[in-house]
């Protein structure tokens, strides 16, 4: 009976493997047994603002890790900003994991961070969600403990970015180009009525038609490339982060054989530069990405050589509309040349169809 109450009495005052026992009021001499599995996942959140994401805004986002357990950790902190996010800037030291290339898709790392038992830690940075790159936000956040094989905690965004409201409204942004588009049509329609009205022949209307619409082209590419050199202010820009875009066309084309036909599917790929750049405006500093004329950087990945992040270099802005910005106001020979190629076909349209007009009045004069 003896021996039974020792063993009784033992088993309730010996400390129970896996269980940590303080000695102590500030819990010093903690033991954990079981600190290996326990010490293995940490609490990771990624908070993101404004949402929802916007489109031509700068977002800030922040990462908290959470060390819920009896033992101190040493965290790696990483994250993934896909094509469309570019980054602005961040704290506690973080930089590009490849700062000397450009990459469509970009990862930035933080330094070693030091997380005590059931410490918290936050860092942050900011990205842009520009105009330049369609499709979603995506944001990936890789955290893991430094010196352990354990699972790397994972957290990520994606989300569809949404138009401004208020003043950066969609008509705001592209107000005058719809009222011009719509002014150009109401044109088109009352010269295809006057035309018809006067007795002229479908043919010629479609030549009038179409030597205005080409004109048009004509006169707009090159009013783009021009127009940086007319009334844009020039200043010093900080180059925050160099990307490039990959727009993929895909072209399926029939070839027919011997017993029937078959599909050959071409892929032809568009390398677009992007930087992000900060820089005074009239009235406060702007974030925003350059290159807008996309006709005059594509697949040339050369552009992209002459910047690097942390650098300045020289820009140009729109006064009416700062947010538009290019670093480079070169006029390329393709734009000149697709130019003249309009103005050239428009002429000739237009020739043809007075021709048509002059042929049927000295018939009828005949007559």
């Amino acid at each position: 009976m003896r021996v039974i109450t020792l063993a009784f009495f033992l088993s309730i005052v010996a400390p129970v493997p896996g269980l940590a026992v303080s000695a102590g009021d500030e819990g010093a001499g903690r033991i954990t047994q079981d600190s290996g599995r326990s010490g293995e996942k940490l609490d990771v959140t990624l908070d993101v603002s404004p949402r929802p994401l916007v489109y031509g805004v700068v977002h800030d986002a922040s990462i908290q890790v959470a060390n819920g357990t009896a033992i101190d950790r040493k965290v790696k902190i990483d994250a993934l900003l896909g094509k469309v996010a570019h980054f602005v800037d961040g704290d506690h030291g973080v930089r590009f994991q490849h700062p000397d290339k450009p990459e469509q898709e970009r990862v930035i790392t933080w330094p070693v961070l030091n997380l005590p038992a059931g410490a918290t830690e936050r860092v942050s940075f900011h990205f842009l969600v520009p105009w330049d790159v369609s499709g979603d936000v995506y944001l990936q956040v890789d955290v893991r403990t430094v010196g352990n094989n354990g699972p790397v905690e994972v957290v990520h965004l994606r989300e569809t970015p949404q138009l401004p409201d208020g003043d950066r409204s969609f008509l705001a942004q592209y107000g005058s180009v719809v009222i011009f588009f719509l002014l150009f049509i109401a044109l088109q329609v009352a010269l295809f009525q006057r035309t018809r009205r006067k007795g002229g022949e479908l043919l010629k209307v479609l030549s009038q038609v179409g030597a205005v619409l080409l004109i048009f082209f004509s006169v707009s590419g090159l009013w783009s490339a021009l127009e940086p050199w007319f009334g844009w202010q020039a200043t010093a820009c900080e180059v925050l982060d160099v990307r490039y875009s990959v727009d993929m066309h895909t072209t399926t084309s029939n070839i027919s054989g011997g017993r029937g036909s078959t599909g050959e599917t071409t892929t032809t790929y568009f390398y677009i530069p992007i930087l992000a750049l900060r820089y005074d405006g009239p009235d406060r500093p702007i974030i925003s990405s350059g290159f807008r004329n996309e006709s005059s950087a594509t697949n040339d990945m050369g552009l992209l050589a002459q910047f690097r992040a942390g650098t300045t270099t020289d820009c140009y802005y729109d006064p009416d509309d700062p947010g538009w910005v290019v670093v480079t106001r070169d006029v390329t020979a393709t734009t000149i040349v697709f130019s003249l190629v309009y103005a050239f076909a428009a002429v000739l349209l237009g020739w043809f169809g007075f021709r048509r007009r002059q042929a049927r009045t000295t018939g009828s004069e005949s007559n």
